[in-house]
């Protein structure tokens, strides 16, 4: 539970980061969102690989 609170968090701190950096136009927040994004996706796929080899 407490992983999805904070993957729900960095999610929501990722698109303010892209939509920051789209308003200004600056790219180090366009960078820290997709990393941000990419960390989560990354996350979640070991997650779900890891549930799915205990099973």
């Amino acid at each position: 539970m407490k992983l999805q609170i904070f993957s729900v968090a960095c999610i929501v701190v990722s698109v303010a980061a892209l939509i920051a950096g789209v308003l200004k136009g600056d790219g180090v927040y366009l960078f820290l969102g997709g990393m941000g994004l990419l960390g989560v996706a990354l996350l979640s796929f070991a997650v779900v690989r890891r549930k799915n080899g205990s099973s």
